[in-house]
């Protein structure tokens, strides 16, 4: 926000360094650059929805296409292979706590296979998305 003129505000986009006339209401708080790319959505210090979009379009763009959100794993389809489901990728996840590695497939299916076999109680993951989104392709 660069100054306020009664009930609109005029900003700078990032991406372009343009700035226009916004609507005060239009507007949300953002996080500082220190929480860019935050692998946990929780721990962001402003949590609306500019924000969540905004780290995970960040993520998106450095090729991290996983991110928590709580207790969540949100996944963005890159449409394209990426080299993150190999054996040697499957090995740094084995065994981890969820807060040791980067967010991942492989660190949920792990702790619920761990919790499986500690607990020895059955364990369900839930994978939504809408039609198309990449759900069976991992």
């Amino acid at each position: 926000m660069k100054r306020a003129q009664g009930e609109e505000v005029e900003v700078e986009l990032v991406e372009t360094s343009k700035k226009i006339l916004v609507s005060r209401d239009d507007m949300q708080k953002m996080n500082p650059p220190k929480y860019d790319k935050q692998e946990d959505m929780a721990d962001l210090t402003c949590l609306n929805e500019a924000s969540v979009l905004h780290n995970i379009k960040e993520r998106y763009y450095s090729g991290l296409i996983y991110t928590y959100s709580g207790l969540f794993c949100v996944v963005v389809n890159p449409y394209k292979r990426l080299p993150i489901y190999t054996e040697k990728i499957i090995e740094i996840y084995k065994g981890k706590k969820r807060h040791e590695v980067p967010p991942h497939v492989f660190a949920i299916t792990d702790i619920a296979y761990r919790s499986m076999l500690q607990d020895r109680e059955d364990q369900s993951i839930l994978c939504t998305g809408e039609s198309g989104a990449g759900k069976t392709e991992n």
